[in-house]
């Protein structure tokens, strides 16, 4: 019988929990103890680790995939999750309403695959209308971003991104 993940609230037990289960990842993530960060290989993004904002760490495995994964629990309700793409987190929809198959985790992975989707359907098809497609795509990226800022990412390279992706939207809509 499965219960629910033990939530590991020892913070030497955390910090060595949280030293392993990076390590054992070591072409998805890296730590910087001294810092204390963490590194998202695939994104190149560093999240800073607040040690007094962690309540507990909690491993479990996906269910679908049976992937392993390590919840960072923070003070705020929110969580960072470490797995084998790296960090991920829950994608916020507070800017963009209610989305359709808003999944519940996402990362920088996601990011750039729907990113570049809407690129490809903007620049490789200038002809053709901006499409409830487009603007689906776009709140997705929204979405993503304001997560990612929430549990702490910088974010500004991708804000960036989405300012030049609806500047083509609204050029387009015109």
């Amino acid at each position: 019988m499965n219960g629910p993940p033990e939530v590991i609230r020892d913070r030497a037990a955390q910090k060595a929990l949280l030293e392993r289960f990076v390590r054992d990842r070591p072409g998805a993530l890296l730590l910087d103890a001294a810092s204390p960060a963490l590194l998202d290989l695939f994104s190149g993004k560093v999240l800073p680790v607040d040690w007094n904002r962690i309540e507990g760490l909690a491993e479990a495995r996906n269910r679908d995939t049976g992937s392993p994964y390590l919840a960072l629990l923070r003070d705020d309700g929110r969580q960072v999750i470490l797995a084998d793409v790296g960090i991920a987190f829950e994608p916020l929809a507070a800017a963009t309403g209610p989305l359709p198959g808003l999944p519940p985790v996402v990362c920088f992975r996601d990011f750039a695959a729907t990113a570049g989707r809407i690129e490809h359907l903007l620049v490789d098809h200038p002809g053709e209308p901006v499409t409830r497609d487009h603007l689906d795509l776009f709140l997705f990226l929204v979405a993503v971003v304001d997560g990612a800022r929430a549990v702490g990412f910088d974010v500004a390279t991708e804000e960036r991104r989405l300012e030049r992706i609806l500047g083509e939207i609204e050029a387009r809509s015109s």
